[in-house]
């Protein structure tokens, strides 16, 4: 594929993937934002019908209470204690108690109508004012006796008059309520045949007299009443937004507020769902929210469909889509002749390349421009002029490997010189068990140690040679070839001087060692030192360790201040001869382990079963703390306990 189709195909592509990932995008937030909005609606909806049945049945449990404390409950005062919630309850049972109760209770059917409610007149009320407004007067002091007398006529026939309206107010409220009474006695069958088939709420609630439990008042709430109640106080809008308001019994039996309502519940099966147990959030363009009364057992619901609204979105992202796609299709128009410009310039650098590749070297491409098309030239250029640098290079590399490889050989061959110098075996004597280790940092080594065994004991050096490769190999070499001749009858501080003068005699530039001689007799050691770490003593009697130090300059300088030290071993005492490489060991953080984290190492190694056990605890010492790769420098232990 050419790059000027590639560049208008990806411009393409580019821009349509983006466009429809956003619009799809926006398509489904806005659904999910829309849909959440709703639930929490029908869930606001829902709460307040559970609140509206949580306040009729408080309302009801209060007006019961009342009619419990009625002294002589009758038909009429009942009907008027009871007020709106009469309408509710279906009937009363009065159980009386006491020494020799009722044999039967008093049951009362209650009518499904509002009982009507006595109260005053206009007339009444402005009687009642007036006869308030004469006592006032007559409470006066500074009224005669004729006028008082005067006002008391007024006052008594404004009470006569009073007392007559009363009189018939009276009459009129008892007709009325006998009117209702007869009403209900017509509905009384009617209630008592769909008390069967309803499912009734009870409430108890005990009668008291004078703090006295007398009796028990049952009452039969109807549960198709308290339904109808709290369905038809649902908000004035609801039909607008197209909801549905709806109740479930503790029989499953369903209402709604209309029969239309409830053929479209059972279209949308979830009547069905809600007996099974399903979930209802499966229902396509619906949200429907469910909640259920511990005390009752009754569930109440609201079912509201979005999808009208969800279309609508639908339909805009399609018109934002298809707005996005038109765009595209203009920027295409402009895209074509750039391609071809930035192509053009393409052109001339693929051309140049397969010249390159063919190897001419020498070819340059003309730079026209200083935009990317002109760098890469540019850069093309520089990369000519570059490969030509780069064949020298790759002769000389060449010839470079092949030294390399003959150095290589060289410190192989020095590396095995310097290992033959070291000790085969590590010799084994009855008063002492010694035990050996060293990892060097390099091919060629600057640790060295080595033994001498003659009939009066053994006498163990170790040294560290400055610097690493051949040149330490070559410094180990002389130190091997002088403790040869080490006879016993020199002490340590002996040998160390004579060494450093034969070392000054050999002129060896600035080449140098450090070396430690100690020799063992019995229990008696001495100690001489030329630039090496303390030696360390672990005491198995009281579990301590002692720092030998003996400081003077390495072997080949200029200083020969050498001096013996001498230490007394007791049986199971360990001591540490080492080099500078353990304590100064570094970790992956550049941090050395110090000799203070060796003299810890140390004493928790010196408890080992034997002096190989010690070396091994030291080995993973310097293990734990550098890891496994090469130390920065060369490590070597030379371990020796009293038996």
């Amino acid at each position: 594929m050419k790059i000027r189709t590639a560049l208008v195909l990806a411009c393409f592509l580019l821009s349509v993937l983006p466009l429809g990932v956003i619009v799809v995008y926006s398509y489904f937030a806005s659904g999910r934002a829309l849909e959440s909005a709703y639930h929490a609606e029908a869930t606001k909806l829902t709460a307040q019908m559970d609140r509206r049945l949580t306040t009729l049945r408080d309302e009801l449990q209060e007006r019961l209470a009342e009619v419990s404390a009625l002294p002589n409950p009758s038909e009429g005062n009942v009907l008027m204690t009871m007020g709106d919630a009469a309408s509710l309850v279906d009937s009363l049972e009065i159980h009386p108690m006491g020494p020799a109760p009722a044999p039967h209770p008093m049951v009362m059917r209650m009518p499904r109508f509002k009982a009507p409610r006595f109260s005053f007149s206009d007339a009444q009320h402005a009687q009642l004012k007036k006869i308030s407004q004469l006592g006032r007067e007559m409470g006066s002091h500074s009224l005669t006796p004729e006028q008082r007398g005067a006002l008391q006529k007024q006052l008594n026939d404004a009470q006569t008059t009073f007392n007559d309206s009363m009189q018939e107010a009276q009459k009129e409220f008892s007709k009325n309520l006998e009117a209702h009474l007869q009403e209900a006695e017509k509905q009384r069958e009617e209630a008592m045949r769909r008390a069967e088939q309803q499912r009734e709420q009870q409430f108890n609630v005990p009668m008291t007299e004078r703090g006295a439990v007398v009796g028990n008042l049952k009452a039969h709430v109807s549960t198709d009443r308290i339904i109808h109640r709290i369905l038809n106080a649902s908000p004035e809008d609801a039909d607008e937004r197209n909801e549905i308001a709806f109740a479930i019994d503790r029989g499953g039996d369903v209402y709604t507020r209309t029969e239309d309502e409830r053929q479209r519940l059972d279209k949308l099966g979830i009547p069905q769902k809600i007996a099974a147990g399903r979930p209802l959030n499966d229902i396509r363009n619906w949200i429907v929210v469910l909640r259920r009364d511990p005390q009752s057992g009754l569930q109440v619901g609201v079912a509201r469909p979005y999808g009208e609204d969800l279309e609508g979105l639908r339909k805009a992202a399609a018109k934002n889509f298809g707005y996005g796609i038109a765009l595209i299709f203009v920027a295409l128009i402009g895209i074509v002749p750039i391609a071809n410009h930035i192509t053009g310039d393409v052109e001339l650098v693929t051309r140049g390349a397969e010249r390159i590749a063919h190897g001419d070297l020498s070819t340059r491409l003309p730079v026209h421009s200083k935009n990317e098309i002109g760098q890469l030239a540019t850069a093309f250029n520089r990369m000519a002029e570059d490969l030509s640098v780069q064949q020298q290079r790759i002769v000389e590399q060449e010839r470079a490997a092949i030294e390399y490889e003959r150095k290589s050989a060289e410190l192989e061959e020095a590396r095995r010189f310097q290992l033959s110098m070291l000790p085969k075996e590590v010799p084994r004597l009855d008063g002492y068990d010694i035990a050996v280790f060293t990892h060097t940092a390099t091919e060629v080594g600057g640790d060295y140690y080595d033994f001498h065994v003659d009939d009066g004991g053994v006498a163990i050096t170790i040294g560290d040679a400055t610097g690493h490769g051949a040149r330490a190999g070559t410094m180990v070499a002389v130190i091997k070839a002088l403790f040869a001749g080490y006879s016993d009858a020199q002490t340590p501080a002996d040998f160390l001087r004579d060494a450093t003068e034969k070392i000054r005699r050999m002129d060896l530039g600035r080449m140098a060692m450090a070396l430690q001689l100690a020799r063992f007799q019995g229990s008696d050691v001495t100690i001489a030192s030329a630039g090496m770490p303390p030696t360390y003593v672990h005491r198995r009697n009281d579990n301590s360790v002692e720092e030998i130090s003996v400081g003077a300059t390495p072997l080949g300088t200029l200083g020969d201040d050498y001096r013996d030290a001498r230490v007394e071993l007791g049986p199971g005492d360990t001591m540490l001869f080492m080099s500078d490489g353990f304590p100064e060991l570094m970790n992956a953080a550049g941090q050395q382990l110090g000799y203070t984290a060796s003299i810890e190492a140390f004493a928790a190694a010196a408890t080992a079963r034997d002096a190989n056990g010690v070396i091994a605890s030291l080995e993973n010492a310097a293990r734990n703390w550098h890891g496994d790769q090469a130390p920065n420098d060369d490590v070597t232990f030379v371990v020796v306990r009293a038996v």
